[in-house]
């Protein structure tokens, strides 16, 4: 067995980065802002409007997975107006890469049942 490509952004912070948006990341997010990804609404609404909160909580759950011991206010430091953009594009493209598009629903065949014969 392979091992996987841990699908990562790399961004330009205090250094050089990397996003990681996996369930790990997801379950930091949870814990600091009480908002489940799993949720389409609540993905949705961040994709169009983003609080400055969620978006610091955001970008220090996915980089969680390099540092450890990195904190909010931490990572918060690190956001100013000429980067919101940068960060924002790296997450959206970490959330892309983290779940992929679903092709359009096919229905799925039923399990052929096994009859004794």
């Amino acid at each position: 067995m392979s091992a996987k490509v841990r699908p990562s952004v790399t961004i330009s912070l205090d250094k050089e980065r990397h996003l990681l948006l996996d369930l790990n990341a997801m379950v930091s997010f949870q814990e600091a802002t009480g908002k489940n990804l799993f949720k389409e609404s609540v993905a949705k609404a961040l994709a169009r409007d983003m609080s400055p909160m969620d978006l610091r909580a955001l970008l220090w759950a996915c980089l969680l997975h390099e540092d450890e011991a990195l904190t909010l206010k931490q990572v918060g430091s690190w956001i100013h107006a000429g980067n919101t953009a940068e960060i924002s594009a790296g997450i959206m493209e970490a959330w892309s890469k983290a779940i992929p598009e679903v092709e359009a629903k096919q229905p799925r065949p039923l399990a052929k049942s096994r009859r004794a014969g």
